[in-house]
């Protein structure tokens, strides 16, 4: 492969862009030199859960003007379908629907294309035990299909079992797991196969994480970065330096694709941090250009440590939280921007969160915990105090 293969996912749960941001990000993918924009919104019920269905002549010439926009910025759009919900792999009419649909995207303009077979159980539909040794073998199969319908296309593939966590649920690790044995074993050799690392959000990506999956499929997998990822923790975001993925794990990856947060700002602010990674830059030094980039005003700096990352929980001393309410107040009341308005929920919340550690006069009332928080939590706060 010529070129690192680098970008965006719009792959998360509960948010969904507009086409207008998505044309923002592809710019910004541009600007970084990334070169890739994943479509694959679980929101999106035509995406996932209604996949059978086509998509409206409407949203088709949307599509092809986002695709448009995205090839100005030198930015390929990849569009994924995920039908393992509900997809029957025996079935001539399911096969059927599945190619048009992809189809679509061919007659729109699209060079590659995308299946993703996460987040669904790892097992053969009823229907398809008797067919198959494992899911692993149908997607392999399916796969396979696919490239000899769609000859010339670049394939990428997310397979079931996405981690070295996923793996070891059912064995030992990634080289004695049926699905990936199964999968390896059929999987054509062009096919680009995504992988989040030791884990869903996986802490470090270094090459030592890739090596097995590596060898087991027989190519360097591209990497789906979710360590930004909020879905499944709304009520918090992660806005910290992009670390722990040094510059060598390109040298063990086919690419890295950053799975964010699904709010517009933010992933722009994020993608700064991603094209610090693709300039070889130290993480925190973009970190800290970035933030002065966007005016962010100085107090963030001293509570950005609780808002770093997933693997980052330090209760801040006593003595130390009047000072990050102190430099909260201006963050939340006084700056004013795109920005802030996506980060005011969580700016708020941690001046709350603060505020439960006062003690003396300071410390909140009963009143005070149900006006902030919900009634199971408020009960368990008050009863804690």
């Amino acid at each position: 492969m010529s070129r690192f293969i680098s970008g965006y996912i719009e792959g998360y749960y509960g948010r969904l862009f507009t086409f207008e941001e998505r044309i923002g990000i592809a710019r910004k993918l541009g600007e970084i030199g990334a070169t890739h924009y994943l479509y694959a919104p679980k929101e999106d019920t035509l995406h996932r859960r209604d996949w059978r269905k086509p998509y409206p002549t409407s949203w088709r010439k949307e599509f092809k003007t986002f695709l448009s926009a995205a090839k100005k910025s030198g930015v390929t759009v990849i569009p994924g379908l995920a039908p393992g919900l509900s997809y029957r792999y025996q079935s001539e009419k399911d096969f059927g629907s599945l190619l048009r649909k992809l189809k679509t995207f061919l007659d729109l303009g699209c060079k590659e294309l995308a299946l993703l077979m996460d987040d669904i159980p790892e097992r053969l539909p009823k229907e398809d035990q008797n067919d198959f040794h494992s899911l692993g073998e149908a997607h392999a199969l399916l796969l396979t299909r696919l490239r000899k319908e769609l000859p010339g296309l670049r394939l990428w593939f997310c397979p079931t079992v996405y981690c070295d966590a996923f793996a070891e649920l059912t064995s030992k690790n990634v080289s004695s797991n049926v699905y990936l044995h199964d999968l390896a074993i059929g999987i054509p050799r062009d096919v680009e196969v995504m992988w989040t690392g030791p884990n869903i959000i996986s802490k470090r990506l270094a090459p030592a994480d890739l090596n097995e999956v590596n060898r087991v499929l027989d190519r360097r997998t591209i990497l789906w970065d979710n360590l930004y990822a909020n879905d499944y923790c709304p009520g918090k975001i992660f806005l910290g330096p992009f670390l722990n993925r040094p510059a060598s794990v390109c040298s063990a990856s086919a690419g890295m694709m950053l799975n964010p947060t699904g709010l517009y700002q933010t992933d722009l602010f994020l993608l700064d941090l991603l094209g610090g990674f693709l300039r070889g830059e130290n993480p925190k030094t973009v970190w800290s250009k970035t933030v002065r980039k966007l005016e962010i005003p100085p107090g963030f700096l001293k509570i950005a440590v609780m808002m770093s990352s997933p693997f980052e929980f330090k209760i801040p001393a006593s003595k130390s939280i009047a000072a990050l309410r102190k430099a909260l107040k201006p963050l939340i009341w006084d700056w004013k921007s795109p920005l802030q308005r996506e980060w005011y929920p969580y700016l708020y919340s941690l001046d709350a969160d603060l505020r439960l550690l006062e003690t003396g006069k300071n410390k909140p009332d009963v009143n005070w915990i149900r006006k902030k928080y919900s009634p199971i939590i408020a009960k368990y706060l008050y009863q804690s105090k």
